[in-house]
């Protein structure tokens, strides 16, 4: 299981962008990821904190053994894995 490090949350236009850092099969990785607020609503419902679903997106992506990208918009993860909207609202 990945430990997962939210280091800063930074409010801009339409979301947040996000410096992580993970910890997964010995090795410390650094990213950074951004979050849209129709992303946030859509994967939560406004009912967790932005910070919480960035945590549960990323354990889902390293889960499916991708490796991360040192950046990248919540949003691509569709593209990587489609089920993601379906999956990812039982994971908080």
């Amino acid at each position: 299981m990945a430990k997962i490090d939210i280091q800063t949350e930074e409010e801009v236009g339409r979301g947040w962008v996000y410096h992580a850092l993970v910890e997964h099969a010995g090795q410390k990785t650094e990213h950074t990821v951004k979050l849209a607020w129709v992303d946030h609503e859509l994967w939560s419902g406004g009912r967790v904190p932005p910070s919480k679903v960035i945590e549960a997106l990323i354990a889902f992506v390293v889960d499916q053994k991708r490796e991360l990208p040192a950046s990248f918009d919540a949003a691509t993860v569709r593209r990587w894995f489609p089920e993601v909207d379906r999956e990812l609202p039982g994971k908080f």
